[in-house]
């Protein structure tokens, strides 16, 4: 039975050695085309903290308004809305969404979005 089996090993050994020879001719072939394989690039995300101005703000519901305004804008997080202060202060990725994309989003609501200035951590 031993024998059987050594016997049956040695019949895949040919298959083996075809099938070695196949993937490295693929590898080869493929360094021979130019292709090259590229590793994936980790983005630096640099997110910047802004307060903004915002007038027009008279209750709860205004201040509830601007900052689903804000929030609704892919690359904006962390909003906060003061009421009393007529500030919004929030993070974003100025990689995705520009400062005016965001005040254009306040304004459309009826409030007037003032310049953001940015918030040292």
């Amino acid at each position: 039975m031993l024998k059987i089996k050594l016997l049956h090993i040695k019949e895949l050994i040919p298959c083996i050695v075809i099938i070695a020879l196949s993937v490295s001719s693929c590898v080869q072939q493929q360094k021979q085309d130019g292709t090259v394989k590229v590793k994936e690039q980790r983005k630096t995300v640099v997110m910047q903290k802004v307060k903004m101005p915002v007038d027009g703000m008279t209750c709860s519901a205004c201040q509830s308004n601007v900052k689903h305004a804000i929030k609704s804008i892919d690359g904006v997080s962390d909003v906060e809305v003061n009421l009393e202060k007529r500030y919004a202060y929030f993070t974003y990725d100025p990689q995705k969404v520009k400062v005016d994309q965001i005040q254009k989003a306040v304004n459309d609501k009826g409030y007037k979005a003032g310049n953001p200035q940015e918030v040292k951590q």
